[in-house]
């Protein structure tokens, strides 16, 4: 059966460990976190001690931890990406997290497409061999000019090995086309045009598939709880549940609630949704 997570991403605004307590209270056995501050300060791969998350996942009784976002993970257009995709590559390991996500980015106005396939190719062998050194999977999310579609995604899968390159699924990417670009402390919305189906983009790419993101959107394009909006989670996730996927769904937003009791509210509805079509 696959496994159910949450995304301290919810919580970007608020305590780390207030977090994971109030994540784990709702019911989730898995969360994931992310490595982009300040966008999500909650863990910083620079100074931080992996076993302090370790710790904190202990102390809250929660399975595992699923994931770790990195810092600067849009590759084409952002350099600095490799050291600190290598980086987030290593503190995952000594955390015991098995999957590190990053994006393609947006290509930079001018580049040439072949020009950048042949920049993201190199900057991401560099990272893909610090993950086969450290057994932790580099998943590419949704999340740049090419990887919003299913015919970018597979090219890029044709990078690496699937022991160490795979997906991080987000149907809601795939469906407003659209990502926040973030790096050297900035953070911005892109557009990469029309959006595509999120299940046919996933039905595309379904073997590669090693974390998946369950984030919903309403009409205004504001974040809501799992099930409450327009993106067809549901039928990504009963795609992924027909194929035995058993990895995890989890849970995000961007993280905008201005209240504590807002995002717990939120994350309750979304456990509650899932569980329904996880368990159905």
């Amino acid at each position: 059966m696959m496994k159910l997570g949450c995304g301290t991403v919810l919580f970007r605004k608020f305590d780390l460990e207030r977090s994971l307590d109030a994540i784990r209270n709702i019911g989730f056995e898995y969360f994931e976190t992310q490595a982009v501050g300040p966008w999500c300060p909650h863990v910083n791969v620079e100074t931080d001690d992996p076993e302090n998350l370790v710790r904190l996942k202990e102390k809250f009784g929660f399975k595992a931890i699923t994931g770790l976002w990195s810092l600067n993970g849009n590759i084409i257009s952002n350099p600095n990406s490799v050291a600190s995709g290598i980086r987030t590559v290593e503190w995952a390991a000594a955390a015991g997290i098995p999957v590190v996500h990053t994006g393609d980015g947006h290509k930079p106005e001018g580049m040439s497409d072949e020009d950048a396939y042949k920049t993201l190719e190199e900057r991401l062998g560099l990272i893909l061999e610090a993950a086969a050194k450290n057994n932790v999977t580099v998943a590419i999310e949704p999340h740049g000019t090419f990887s919003l579609t299913a015919e970018g995604l597979q090219k890029m899968m044709k990078m690496g090995d699937p022991s160490v390159l795979g997906i991080n699924y987000d149907a809601c990417n795939i469906f407003r086309a659209g990502y926040v670009e973030s790096g050297n402390g900035k953070s911005g919305w892109k557009s990469a045009g029309n959006g595509a189906s999120e299940v046919e983009v996933l039905k595309s790419v379904i073997d590669r598939v090693v974390h998946c993101h369950t984030k919903d959107i309403n009409e205004q394009r504001i974040c809501v709880a799992t099930g409450d909006g327009i993106v067809n989670v549901k039928g990504c996730v009963e795609l992924l549940k027909d194929y035995g996927y058993e990895g995890v769904v989890s849970v995000e937003t961007e993280g905008d609630n201005d209240t504590f009791e807002e995002v717990v509210e939120l994350a309750a509805k979304s456990y509650k949704y899932l569980n329904e079509i996880i368990r159905a």
